[in-house]
């Protein structure tokens, strides 16, 4: 069978085509998105859908000009629609210019998909390109998942990117377009071995080929192994995950605790991705470390993108650079003054009022006993070494009051104290008052939400 029956037999099967539908073709007018075109120029008139072909002028080389024309007088002599794109010279970036290449294309592809209201796009990877990757990413090392390789459809923009030539050899490619007499252009810069992707090709591949003449076709049939294996693991992650998720979105560190070695390095690795974070081998290391440290139980790690794990106990979670919301002025200057209400932090307001009557505490009350050199109070920032009197005597650190009512790291910063004019803690607010005598209360501290 040959390249056009086995290319017909392959799009019938996804079931994705029909001539109700448009399909945008890459065309780059090499010999392999040539052949694609033509190849679905050929399909029978009842599975033929509207074509679009998408071509980028990367404006890299001076044959681009030429290629462009090309492809102009092409979709104009066979009455197929048309998009083209440049890519602006003064874009191109000064190092990794072919990732910016390739988000430049993709990001053009997408927006004719968009246009045209295209549920498809295709591409010309063939399996020499999927070898190529497979080695390339062996050799850089990296994730498991990464070695799946270039797949043969994946979902893109509003629709599926399928690519109908990935069972067949560049040999195969080749011999196929000759023999039908095709018109193409040859990239000059893909015989450059300082790329790497060129080197991979020109002194790799011909040793494993001749090696092994079915080693395309081998590599192919382990990425189509390691594509089920994969998805197969996924599913599993997603039920271990879903296991020792809580109702705040963190997650049970004890049930995490209770996976195998695999099952956890697996769901820290799902979670990484989830929160949009790079999974590597130290973020794993560390953050298994961390979860498994009884001597930690509270702690937090850094990670990318202004992001940290923040254990509290039995749970972690991933969270973003906290934003503490600042005081109305500056958090040491905050005076309380008798008879006035003053604005605090976080919605909280705070009044100084002398007492006739002694009432017992409530929420959001503090009777004090105060001396003239005490005033006026301040309410600021918490600090760890701050110290407040315990009953019985003898203090303890704001730190591990904070501690022992297991508030996480990421909410101590947020904690106020109020202090005297000579600096002595009288309340962390909302957790503990100093036990300081006040059988003769003279104030009453009054805190409120803002109205």
């Amino acid at each position: 069978m040959n390249i056009a029956k086995q290319f017909k037999s392959r799009l019938a099967s996804t079931g994705c085509f029909d001539a109700g539908k448009t399909v945008i073709v890459a065309v780059s007018t090499g010999v392999d998105s040539m052949l694609l075109l033509t190849l679905m120029e050929q399909l029978p008139d009842s599975v033929r859908p509207k074509l679009v072909v998408a071509h980028v002028n990367h404006q890299l080389r001076a044959q681009s000009r030429v290629e462009e024309q090309f492809i102009r007088e092409y979709c104009s002599k066979h009455q197929i629609q048309l998009a083209v794109t440049r890519w602006s010279v003064e874009e191109h970036p000064q190092t990794g210019i072919e990732a910016a290449a390739r988000q430049f294309r993709y990001d053009f592809f997408a927006d004719v998909m968009r246009k045209y209201h295209a549920e498809i796009l295709l591409t010309a990877h063939h399996a020499d390109d999927q070898a190529e990757t497979v080695l390339m990413k062996l050799v850089r090392g990296g994730q498991l998942s990464q070695l799946e390789g270039i797949l043969p459809e994946q979902p893109f923009e509003n629709g599926l990117l399928i690519r109908p030539l990935l069972p067949f050899s560049k040999q195969a490619i080749r011999a196929y377009a000759e023999t039908s007499h095709l018109q193409w252009y040859e990239d000059e810069t893909n015989q450059v071995d300082d790329i790497f992707r060129n080197r991979i090709r020109h002194q790799l591949m011909p040793a494993l080929k001749q090696e092994n003449p079915a080693f395309l076709k081998h590599v192919q049939n382990y990425s189509t192994q390691l594509i089920a294996a994969l998805q197969l693991a996924n599913e599993r992650t997603v039920e271990l995950l879903t296991q020792i998720r809580r109702d705040d979105e963190s997650y049970s560190v004890s049930l995490w605790q209770g996976l195998t070695a695999v099952q956890k390095r697996a769901v820290l690795s799902m979670i990484f991705q989830d929160a949009e974070l790079p999974v590597t081998d130290s973020y794993l290391d560390e953050t298994s470390q961390l979860l498994n440290n009884q001597k930690k139980p509270t702690a937090e790690l850094n990670l990318a993108a202004s992001k940290h794990l923040e254990k509290a106990y039995d749970r972690f979670s991933i969270k973003s650079e906290l934003k503490v919301p600042p005081f109305s002025q500056p958090a040491d200057r905050i005076v309380v003054i008798s008879n006035q209400w003053v604005q605090l932090s976080r919605g909280l307001q705070a009044r100084l009022v002398p007492v006739k009557t002694v009432n017992k505490n409530a929420a959001g009350h503090m009777l004090l006993q105060l001396q003239p050199f005490e005033m006026p109070l301040r309410v600021r920032t918490a600090q760890p070494n701050d110290r407040i009197k315990l009953v019985g005597g003898g203090h303890k650190t704001i730190r591990r009051i904070l501690i022992d009512h297991k508030i996480p790291v990421s909410k101590r910063q947020q904690q106020s104290v109020v202090v005297t004019a000579n600096g002595e803690v009288l309340w962390l607010i909302g957790l503990q008052r100093s036990a300081r005598d006040y059988t003769e209360p003279n104030y009453e501290l009054v805190l409120k939400q803002s109205d």
